[in-house]
Parts: structure tokens; sequence; C-alpha cells
């Protein structure tokens, strides 16, 4: 099954995800969580074969202890190709994606699944620190802190937010 995962919000960030009919919605959700960079402690997540939270979900996922939703198989959710179902990650703060079945495709025996086999070309953003100096360096975090100070994102690099924020939280970007 290859399927396309997009922010709900920003669907220009998205991630295109194989899996076997035979792996689980535990699966499909830790390769999720690392494509988009979720923590893989302690946040539930859930997919739902309607809209969030006003349709049946299909059993909640935890991490650690599995939950209702994490041994369901992928082949008995009943997808088709063009079938959308929403996820959620982080039921406090409801980071929701936009599942798509783009198409189900043969088995490639050499490989490892579930595997990430595509994403959006990055639109790199810069640190505006490293901006006031003239240098032009990629933000990876944006800190958390300090834009809700200023009322707008404040983004940094690596550097940036070891040395000048590191008592800050800051949390990494998603490109």
């Amino acid at each position: 099954y290859r399927f396309k995962v997009a922010f709900k919000h920003q669907k220009k960030l998205w991630r295109r995800i194989e899996i076997r009919e035979n792996q689980t919605l535990g699966d499909l959700d830790r390769v999720i969580r690392e494509a988009f960079k979720h923590d893989m402690c302690d946040h539930l997540s859930m997919f739902f074969r309607g809209k969030v939270w006003s349709s049946k979900g299909l059993g909640e996922i935890n991490p650690f202890e599995g939950g209702s939703g994490a041994k369901r198989r992928i082949d008995r959710v009943g997808f088709s190709e063009g079938d959308k179902m929403e996820y959620v990650y982080d039921f406090g703060d409801d980071i929701q994606h936009i599942v798509t079945l783009e198409k189900i495709v043969e088995v490639d025996k050499t490989v490892e699944y579930p595997r990430l086999v595509g994403q959006n070309k990055p639109s790199y953003r810069y640190c505006e620190a490293c901006d006031k100096l003239g240098v032009k360096v990629i933000a990876f975090w944006i800190c958390v802190e300090c834009s809700n100070e200023n009322g707008r994102d404040v983004l940094l690099c690596d550097d940036c937010v070891e040395k000048e924020h590191e008592d800050h939280y800051a949390e990494e970007m998603v490109y």
C-alpha cells in the first residue's frame, strides 16, 4: 500500500509511505512519526475513516503499550485506491494529517517495509539571528518562548538555538 500523508493544514508538507498489507496501523503510525519528526514517546494517536473526532476512530495507538488500534492490519481496514482517512498525533495538540491511499503496488522482496519513498521538496526558511549578520543558514528550530513573546515565528539554526536559546523551549521544524 502506497500512502501519501500530508499535514491537514499545511498540505505542501507531505511524505509518501509504503507498507505491506499484513503490517498494522501501529507500524504506519511509527513510520509517520519518524517521517514528520513527531515524538516517539508518550503521545497517543488515532486514525479515522472520516472527519477527525466526528467519525468513529480505528482505535488509539500508544507507542509503548499498543492501544486498541495498534494491531489492526492494513488489509483489514478496507482501503481502495483513492480512499482517505485522517490521522491525529498528540490528542492535546491535535496535529492532523490526511492519509490517502494512492496505489496498491507489488511488494519488492528486496526492501524492508514500512518505508519512506518520497517527500515534498523542502522550502527552507532561514535563521533570523544569522540573517542579521548577513549569513544565510537554514533554520531547523522554532523558539516557542520567543515566538509567543514576539507574536511571530522566531526561527533558529542549530548553533543559535544552542548558544542563545539553550534555556528556552524550542521545537524542531518540519520541511
